[in-house]
Order: structure tokens, then sequence, then C-alpha cells
């Protein structure tokens, strides 16, 4: 009977720490931004950076952001043009 507790107890404990690991991969994806980011070596293409890089990118490299989730654009051609000066990208994905 002790072995079967032992057991059902393990099983509970993984179950919680899956709960917790997929919240917190939920959690850092919320921490990242798809940016069209300027490249003259591999061409404009949409990278993810943490939010905490975005400034940079903005600033120093003339990147845009793209309003989106979809992380398979990721690796894909995009336009950096920002006529208005917002930081989005004219030409969205």
């Amino acid at each position: 009977m002790w072995r079967i507790l032992g057991v059902l107890i393990v099983i509970a404990g993984l179950g919680a720490m899956s709960t917790f690991h997929g919240a917190s991969t939920a959690a850092a994806a919320a921490e990242k931004q798809l940016i069209c980011h300027v490249s003259e070596e591999e061409g404009n293409h949409i990278i993810e950076v943490s939010v905490n890089a975005v400034p940079a990118h903005l600033e120093n490299h003339g990147d845009c952001l793209i309003n989106s989730t979809d992380r398979s654009l990721i690796e894909t051609p995009c336009d950096p043009t920002d006529a208005n000066g917002n930081d989005i990208c004219d030409i969205q994905p």
C-alpha cells in the first residue's frame, strides 16, 4: 500500500511540474517580440528577440515591429519600411 501511495505522489508531482513548465514556457514566449531585422549580409528577415532588446534593434539597426506572435514567420523576408516613424513595419506579413 505504501508503495502505491508513493507512486501516486510521484505521478502527481510530475503532473504539477509539467504544468509549471508549460506556464513558464508561455511566459517566456510572451517576453519576446517579432521584428523585421535589417541585414545587408542575410537580407531583411523576421527575427524574435527579447522585449529588452527591442529598443536597441529599433535604434541601432533600423528594424521595425511585426504585429504578430506567429513564430512560423521567423526567418521569412520582410520590408522594414516605417514611413510614419511609429516603430511598426508599414507592411506586415
